[in-house]
């Protein structure tokens, strides 16, 4: 079993290598998914193999091994799977991000902050900016007459990589390193909670995961490794230190915003004015951008629209967009406060390990009522499926990759019918045909418990 699964890994990393030499993979776009679905075709026997490891190999092995041997054989799946990890992410990390162009716009911003010049209240576009344009970056930034959109802490992460060096290649090395330190932050929660350190798979060898993050460079890795961090800090009972992880996540993507009121303990009037602290620190230099400093946000949140799932519901119901996005909010909310209710009826003990089910239920939540979900958004409920395996969310990480085909060929996000229908048909087959079956064992459990009570 352990030969056939270094052989899977070596499978996927070959995958990874002819994803690097097939060129220019928006022109190649059906070759890519090939590729790709290989690959996920692989992890996914992977997971399945681990899980069977898990249950029927002995820890101790069969000849009583000790020291060093006995090390090597409790811990070789840990180590391949580690091991793999790294060279996905180092052989995409050669690979030019040809299927997404965000990376441009940050190697950009991150040249305005580092030479002065606020991103937020100045577009590409402006001439004032004429002499910080080159070849290799500038002529592939999209809407180049919008500003600045993301947050602060994303902008100083930008600058820094652009300082080391302005161009995409270490752009994409400063978000695989914050994504193998959400590795790491997984593998010390797994500890803490006791469970399978394989388990670890399903983020560090996720195909979609290396794609965005060692592929495409995205820099949700970065929000991610600080909302894991902050999850974790709250299972280890810190007081003040969970908010301000909590703030630098928000400070790199908004929306772990939701979890504020689950992380703020005892000391809430504290937690508030530190985490409030945090971001107005942040967002300080950028101030002279005036009213300019979240219009490029504003016309984001209004003109969006791409991969909705129960918001294209709502959208056919209301006709409305505006009536759409409010009824969406509407029953996010309201799915945090249920959340939240039964996060405060949890023993204090127990509320640690309550907090990664409350963020797998509230990003997935996320997921299916936005208006927009682009590939890489999925990648921040995937790390909650080693704590909280799922296994339609699992298959939703693999799925979403074919919305990529819209955006090669028109160079703009295209919705396709049925690419669509063959993303959110099996999902949503398989989500509620998972809930169906988990209602039904805690019925039969509940029923033998009420049995086992009466006759005694």
């Amino acid at each position: 079993m352990k030969r056939t699964f270094f052989l899977l890994g070596s499978a996927q990393a070959l995958c990874c290598v002819f994803m690097l030499f097939a060129g220019n993979l928006r022109q190649n776009i059906v070759l890519c998914e090939i590729i790709y679905f290989t690959a996920f075709a692989l992890f996914l026997i992977s997971l399945l193999l681990l899980k069977t490891a898990e249950k029927t190999e002995n820890p101790a092995g069969p000849h009583g091994r000790k020291g060093y041997e006995l090390f090597l054989h409790q811990n070789y799946y840990l180590i391949c799977i580690l091991f793999f990890a790294v060279c996905f992410r180092g052989i995409l990390w050669f690979s030019p991000p040809t299927l997404s162009d965000d990376i441009y716009r940050y190697v950009w911003e991150g040249k305005m902050v580092a030479s002065g010049i606020n991103p937020f209240a100045v577009a590409p576009s402006d001439p004032s900016l004429a002499h910080l344009r080159d070849q290799a970056i500038y002529p592939n930034i999209a809407r180049s007459t919008l500003a600045a959109i993301y947050p602060p802490l994303s902008q100083f992460i930008f600058a820094l990589s652009a300082w080391l060096s302005p161009t995409v290649y270490a752009a994409k090395l400063m978000f695989i390193v914050f994504d193998i330190l959400a590795i790491y932050i997984l593998l010390l929660t797994l500890r803490e909670l006791n469970m399978a350190v394989t388990r670890i798979a399903i983020y560090a060898m996720n195909p979609l995961i290396i794609m965005e993050f060692a592929g495409s460079g995205h820099s949700d890795s970065a929000g991610i490794f600080f909302l894991l961090f902050a999850l974790y800090l709250c299972l280890k009972k810190r007081t003040y230190s969970p908010v301000v992880c909590l703030a630098l996540s928000v400070l790199n993507k908004f929306l772990p915003l939701v979890f504020l009121p689950f992380m703020l303990g005892r000391k809430k009037a504290a937690n508030i004015l530190l985490f409030v602290t945090a971001i107005v620190l942040f967002y300080v230099p950028f101030m002279s951008a005036g009213r300019k400093l979240f219009q490029s946000l504003t016309i984001y949140v209004e003109h969006w629209f791409f991969n909705a799932s129960l918001y294209d519901v709502s959208l056919w119901v209301f006709n409305d967009k505006s009536a759409a996005q409010r009824l969406s909010a509407a029953v996010l909310l309201l799915i945090m406060a249920g959340l939240y209710m039964w996060y405060l009826q949890k023993d204090p003990g127990e509320r640690g390990k309550a907090l990664y089910y409350v963020a797998s239920i509230g990003l997935g939540s996320f997921l299916l009522l936005t208006p927009v979900v682009h590939p890489w958004y999925v990648c921040w409920i995937v790390p909650f499926l080693v704590i909280v395996p799922n296994r339609a969310w699992i298959f939703f990480s693999g799925a979403v990759f074919l919305v990529l085909r819209g955006y090669v060929a028109t160079g703009v996000w295209v919705e396709d019918p049925l690419v669509k229908l063959a993303q959110y048909l099996p999902f949503y087959g398989l989500l509620l045909y998972d809930s169906g079956r988990r209602i039904a064992q805690r019925s039969r459990h509940k029923e033998r418990l009420l049995l086992n009570n009466v006759q005694l």
